[in-house]
């Protein structure tokens, strides 16, 4: 059986060496695809415009038909519109991780992880008892909160609703809504809200020596640019497992596409 794995990050390049490991024929060059019997095409797979990115530079792949044999099994990372309409146009199944709900809980993990990793090498002072304000109470949000909680900061969850509010209590934390954030006082800034709701109006109010992290999809939850003209410490991080986990980033999707292949 033939593989072939779109190199777009560490965690792709892992993959590749545990799927070889695991006795399947692994490719990375473009022109086996036609040949492959599962196909794992990176975070978003084929755009709009038949783009596909690589870690080196953006291929255009014109004739999908001719390059996805039909009853390929196709994986991206993150679910793409696209990609499932080119799968009922040629026939060849679409599978996005990000859909698995044991994937999410696993990958927030491993996200939270992450940003933990990056504020305690990047700060001067512990989290302890540190101010920190988490914007958005998702997947990652909610793993976030957990491992924050082993260090006794003094945790507030923003969200917009209100039901929430028992569950962030319970586990300690403070609540507010989103239209009552003030960062005067903040510490640390954790956002996972995608849409930008740190705006230049709380930003001139902030802490001038926040940290900012946003591990948001784009167009993100900061003012970045603001944010960068007042000096203050504003980081984006995106795609957190496959650079401070991506061995077991890859062992996750490594195991889904087996279970797919062995039960088809």
């Amino acid at each position: 059986m033939l593989i072939y794995v779109n190199h777009d990050d560490m965690r792709s390049l892992q993959l590749m060496d545990d799927l070889t490991k695991k006795g399947y024929y692994v490719t990375d060059n473009l022109r086996d695809m036609k040949y492959a019997d599962a196909i794992y095409l990176g975070c978003k797979g084929i755009d709009l415009k038949h783009c596909l990115h690589t870690h080196q530079d953006t291929i255009v792949i014109d004739d999908i038909g001719q390059m996805i044999k039909k009853g390929t099994f196709v994986f991206t990372l993150m679910h793409n519109d696209y990609m499932l309409k080119l799968a009922n146009d040629y026939d060849f199944h679409y599978i996005a991780l990000l859909d698995n709900k044991d994937f999410i809980r696993n990958n927030s993990i491993l996200t939270a992880e992450g940003v933990i990793s990056y504020l305690i090498s990047h700060r001067r002072y512990p989290l302890y008892e540190s101010h920190i304000l988490v914007t958005g109470y998702g997947h990652c949000g909610k793993a976030i909160v957990d491992l924050l909680e082993g260090f006794h900061a003094e945790v507030t969850v923003a969200v917009r609703n209100q039901n929430l509010q028992d569950d962030i209590e319970l586990k300690g934390c403070h609540y507010i809504s989103l239209q009552d954030i003030d960062l005067i006082d903040t510490d640390i800034l954790i956002n996972t809200i995608p849409h930008v709701i740190i705006d230049e109006n709380l930003l001139n109010r902030a802490n001038r020596n926040i940290m900012i992290v946003d591990i948001a999809s784009y167009p993100y939850g900061i003012d970045h640019h603001t944010a960068l003209k007042l000096n203050l410490n504003s980081q984006i991080l995106p795609s957190i497992p496959c650079r401070y986990a991506y061995g077991y980033a890859s062992k996750m999707i490594c195991d889904i596409l087996e279970d797919v292949l062995l039960c088809d």
